[in-house]
C-alpha cells in the first residue's frame, strides 16, 4: 500500500507541482487553473504521470467540462487543488 503523504515528502517534484496549483488557488480555490506544461525540464510523459498521481490521491481535481478560449500548447481551466491537497502539502511542509 502506498503512503501518499510519504511519497509527497520524498518526491520534491511532486510536491513542487502540487505547490504550484496551491499557490495559483490563492484565496479562490474554486477557480480552475491552466495545466502546467513544463516543470524542471521533465519530459511530457513524466508530467502526465505526476498529474495523474495528484488526481489519484485526490489532491487535484480535473475539469472535464472544458473551457472556452483554447490556445495551442495550453490546456486552460483544467485543474484546481482540493482541500485534501492543501492539507497534504501543509503536512508535508511540516517535516
Amino acid at each position: 500500500m502506498i503512503d501518499e503523504l510519504e511519497l509527497l515528502r520524498q518526491t520534491p517534484v511532486l510536491r513542487k507541482l502540487l505547490g504550484h496549483y496551491a499557490q495559483l488557488a490563492g484565496h479562490d480555490r474554486t477557480a480552475w487553473q491552466d495545466r502546467l506544461m513544463q516543470l524542471d525540464e521533465l519530459p511530457p510523459r513524466e508530467m502526465t504521470r505526476l498529474h495523474g498521481e495528484l488526481i489519484a490521491f485526490n489532491w487535484l481535481e480535473q475539469n472535464t467540462a472544458g473551457c472556452p478560449g483554447l490556445r495551442q500548447g495550453v490546456v486552460p481551466c483544467c485543474y484546481r487543488v482540493t482541500t485534501a491537497g492543501l492539507r497534504a502539502l501543509k503536512q508535508a511542509d511540516e517535516d
